[in-house]
């Protein structure tokens, strides 16, 4: 028990964090909102040129090679979660590289009403069962997938469609930066946060059709809410990941990902934003060109 409370103390402030993930989402704003520590700034494609705090990283899951380097010295860790197969075996092999350093993960709502044996639980407990303090994090459906181009943002902006199987259930949308905040928290202070398991929503929960209607009220032409058949969402994706995304939806339908959570409240001390305010300042998205 001394010997964890003297970890504890010794990581209350790093003073050296690696983020995985560092050009992705949530990535790209722990970066920018650890603007007073020295940042290791992971990716498979790391900026050329270091910043003031900031110092680019080759780390790519595909890759091992390149995992020492980025993560021998941190203080701590951001771990963006791999959805990939083996992502359990690679999780577990990272954190072993550096197992005192504080992991933060990113995993996903309804995590904690999984089996064991799920892929989920199983990326988490590779960090749980092996790293000396860690942090989960566990949020709704981001934000920031109604303005990617690899989810939503071309069927809104091109098609005025909103697509998306969910049984007409709710979803408590949550944006990337509150989600950052959290982690950012968590990374600054690990014994505040250590063994931690924070549910990260937005002020609400929106369906699908509300969603749209909040896009039709701020666009020159309406979108249109649609609840294609899961099949039809699934169709020409790889078998692993439209196992996953099957897994997903279902839970989406039973109302899973509705729930909501005042944890970003608690952390940072204030509301989460609202997809209204979302909305509201990425409309130039949208934009038909």
């Amino acid at each position: 028990m001394l010997e964890s409370i003297k970890h504890l103390r010794g990581v209350a402030m790093p003073q050296d964090v690696l983020v995985t993930g560092a050009r992705g989402k949530t990535g790209r704003e722990v970066v920018r909102q650890l603007h007073d520590l020295t940042v290791r700034a992971g990716s498979s494609k790391p900026d050329a040129a270091p910043s003031r705090n900031v110092r680019p990283v080759a780390f790519d899951w595909h890759d091992p090679a390149t995992w020492p380097a980025a993560i021998h010295g941190a203080d701590a860790v951001y771990l963006m979660r791999p959805d990939l197969p083996d992502a359990p075996r690679l999780v577990a092999g990272l954190v072993d590289l550096n197992p005192e350093a504080h992991v933060v993960l990113l995993s996903e709502q309804g995590a904690a009403g999984l089996t064991p044996d799920h892929w989920v639980r199983q990326v988490e407990a590779a960090v749980t069962d092996r790293a000396a303090t860690w942090t989960l994090l566990r949020p709704s459906w981001f934000h920031q997938v109604l303005t990617d181009p690899r989810f939503y943002r071309d069927s809104i902006r091109d098609d005025r469609v909103l697509g998306l199987p969910s049984g007409g259930a709710p979803i408590a949308w949550v944006d990337a930066r509150d989600i950052a905040a959290v982690a950012v928290a968590a990374l600054r202070a690990p014994a505040d946060h250590q063994g931690q398991a924070y549910t990260l929503t937005g002020p609400g929960a929106l369906t699908v059709e509300a969603v749209a209607a909040a896009l039709s009220a701020r666009l020159p032409q309406p979108v249109r809410a649609d609840d294609p058949p899961r099949q039809q969402a699934l169709n020409g994706l790889d078998p692993w990941t439209a196992d996953l995304l099957d897994d997903i939806y279902d839970r989406v339908e039973r109302g899973e990902f509705g729930e909501l959570s005042n944890d970003v409240e608690k952390v940072t001390g204030r509301q989460p934003i609202a997809v209204a305010e979302f909305i509201d300042t990425h409309l130039g998205h949208w934009v038909r060109r």
